[in-house]
């Protein structure tokens, strides 16, 4: 089975960022120590709660922060299409 393409652009979604982190057992404070510039726990809740939509360039430079860091820790987010569901997954090795 081939799996979709992941555009490095991609924005993740809040609920994406909250199964990393559970897949990760990170909590927000942590996962906001792991981004340089770092981010509190609040700015990291208020990510993963706020409605999605456009970002702006502040928000998508974070999105793009939050993405590396959770992917240099072993997650792959893996974006849809008509036949395949989006999601949050470990590789393997990592855990």
């Amino acid at each position: 089975m081939n799996e979709p393409l992941i555009p490095p652009d991609t924005f993740i979604s809040a609920a994406m960022i909250r199964a990393a982190r559970g897949l990760l057992n990170l909590s927000q404070t942590a996962l906001g120590e792991c981004l340089l510039p770092k981010l509190s726990r609040r700015t990291i809740s208020k990510i993963e709660t706020d409605a999605p939509g456009r970002p702006d360039e502040r928000r998508r430079n974070v999105l793009k922060a939050i993405r590396e860091a959770l992917e240099g820790k072993g997650i792959e987010f893996l974006f849809g299409d008509a036949d395949f569901v989006v999601g949050v997954r470990l590789r393997r090795g990592f855990n």
